[in-house]
C-alpha cells in the first residue's frame, strides 16, 4: 500500500505539472469500452470486456491519467461458463510519452483524423478479493484514431497493450471512447 500512494503522490505531481503548461488539455474518457484479452498466453480460455472511466491531463507529446474501471470475463470453453465468470475492478495512473490526440495542426481543426501513438506505464491496483498480486507495476502502448467533429465531445478507437511486471502477463484491449475535451470552447 506504501508503493501506492508514494507512486499515486507523484503522479499528482506529474499532472500538477502538466498542468502548468499553457498548451495543457484536459480530457474525459467516459466511457471506454472494450473488449480484452487479459492474458494473451490464455486468449482461448480467459477473455472479456471491460469499461473505464479516466481523466486526462495532456500535451500533444505525454499525459498524465487516473482513472479505473472494471474487466467482466470468463472462460468460453469452461463446461461450466457461468462458473468462470469473474469481475475485476480497478483503478490506475498512468503517464504516457509519444504523440497524444494529435496530428499535424494538433487538433486545431474540425473536420480532421487525429490519434495516439504513445509508450506508457504506471500503476494498476486489483480490487478482486483474491488477487495474486494486487498492486501492479505496468508497461505498455497505447494506440488510437479519431475523426474530430467537435472539439468538446468525440469517439476514438483504440487498441490499449499492458504488460503486468509482477504478474509477468501481456494482456490487450480494443475498443472505442467517448472522451470530452474539457477545455475546447462551446459556442452554441
Amino acid at each position: 500500500m506504501k508503493h501506492f500512494l508514494f507512486s499515486l503522490a507523484l503522479s499528482g505531481l506529474a499532472i500538477s505539472a502538466l498542468a502548468q503548461n499553457g498548451s495543457a488539455r484536459l480530457f474525459l474518457d467516459l466511457p471506454s469500452i472494450y473488449l480484452a484479452a487479459p492474458d494473451v498466453q490464455k486468449v482461448g480460455n480467459l477473455l472479456g470486456a471491460g469499461a473505464e472511466t479516466a481523466f486526462n491531463v495532456g500535451t500533444h507529446w505525454c499525459v498524465g491519467r487516473i482513472g479505473g474501471g472494471a474487466v467482466f470475463s470468463l472462460d468460453p470453453k469452461a463446461d461450466d461458463v457461468g462458473g468462470s465468470f469473474g469481475t475485476n475492478p480497478y483503478g490506475l495512473v498512468e503517464f504516457g510519452l509519444g504523440r497524444y490526440r494529435s496530428n499535424g495542426n494538433q487538433c486545431a481543426k474540425t473536420h480532421q483524423s487525429a490519434f495516439t501513438a504513445m509508450a506508457k506505464g504506471g500503476l494498476r491496483y486489483n480490487f478482486e478479493k483474491d488477487a495474486k498480486n494486487p498492486l501492479e507495476y505496468t508497461a505498455g502502448a497505447e494506440l488510437a484514431y479519431f475523426f474530430i467533429r467537435d472539439m468538446f465531445k468525440n469517439n476514438e478507437i483504440f487498441l490499449n497493450t499492458n504488460y503486468f511486471v509482477k504478474s509477468k502477463v501481456i494482456g490487450v484491449n480494443f475498443g472505442f471512447k467517448l472522451f470530452l475535451n474539457l477545455k475546447a470552447r462551446r459556442d452554441y
